[in-house]
């Protein structure tokens, strides 16, 4: 099987731009080439460089292509729709220029939800009012990706809105086959009780990217029994290196090789940065058990 490889920098803790536990870009930029992978994902705007030449020029550096850009924002709230919508063109001219292919379209993660990431039944749902306007936002935001030439891909993740099979579902069957596809992440996908095999072979006509990440059962269940918050999950380890913890990687190759999954694939492990995460070493952990596991 031949993979498109690249890793992303929220495997170094970078969630938000302004956060001053974030470790140097040029060290995350430098590290994800040493560790191995050809490509990245650009993370929240202005963590990396906004001048597209400037980013250019550091991209080419360290070997590396931008193949995706993130909108992770409060979809579910409409008053913040034109300051997104603004946010979503000035990420995509960035973008562009860089020939990135992908804008990853995430809700935020807010209360109540956060620290009900993964109480399935129990978890609240948005009204239905409340929904239609998260849909309307995220169809606004995937015509102006359209317009850049981005493919708007949605992902389902934990402590948001759109996170249980219900809602990717419900989101699939209102959102435009033709213009919003999705971004599926494993660990989040385990996180929320789904088998993300069986979600990609099911969606397969919409899975136009794909986020491998690995997630620790005994922290994932004590955080569910407990109702751990999301962030400080991350802060206990709940995702770990790719085949160390309860994602099914062989299943999923089969899945992959039975659609001919042909896509760009993201490494991921979301941690604190104010830890010390040895990201690096774990960067690296994770394509060693790719090359072992889907390369022969």
């Amino acid at each position: 099987m031949k993979l498109h490889l690249s890793n992303a920098p929220c495997s170094w803790g970078i969630e938000f731009a302004d956060n001053p536990s974030n470790p140097a870009w040029e060290t995350v930029l430098s590290e994800i080439s040493q560790a191995g992978y050809k490509a990245t994902e650009l993370g929240p705007l202005g963590y990396l460089p906004t001048d597209a030449q400037i980013l250019s020029s550091k991209l080419e550096e360290n070997s590396l292509g931008l193949i995706a850009g993130t909108v992770f924002k409060h979809l579910h709230q409409p008053e913040k729709r034109a300051d997104i919508l603004e946010y979503t063109k000035a990420t995509c001219k960035l973008l562009q220029a860089q020939n990135a292919k992908y804008m990853v379209v995430i809700d935020h993660v807010s209360s109540p939800r956060t620290d009900q990431a993964g109480q399935i039944e129990t978890a609240y749902r948005l009204p239905t009012d409340q929904w239609n306007e998260m849909m309307k936002t995220i169809t606004e935001l995937s015509l102006v990706c359209r317009e850049y030439n981005i493919i708007p891909v949605v992902h389902p993740h934990a402590g948001t809105f759109i996170e249980y099979r219900d809602e990717i579902d419900r989101a699939m069957q209102d959102l435009d086959s033709d213009l919003v596809q999705l971004c599926v992440d494993t660990g989040h996908c385990k996180y929320a009780g789904i088998n993300p095999s069986e979600l990609i072979e099911t969606y397969q006509d919409r899975v136009e990217y794909i986020h491998f990440k690995d997630i620790n059962d005994a922290v994932l269940e004590d955080t569910v029994k407990n109702n751990v918050d999301f962030y400080k999950a991350i802060g206990n380890g709940v995702f770990c290196p790719l085949g160390q913890g309860c994602v099914d990687f062989t299943e999923l190759k089969g899945t992959l090789e039975k659609i001919n999954y042909t896509g760009w694939i993201t490494v991921e492990q979301d941690v604190d940065p104010s830890k010390d995460n040895s990201s690096l070493e774990n960067a690296k952990e994770s394509l060693k058990f790719i090359n072992q596991n889907f390369m022969q």
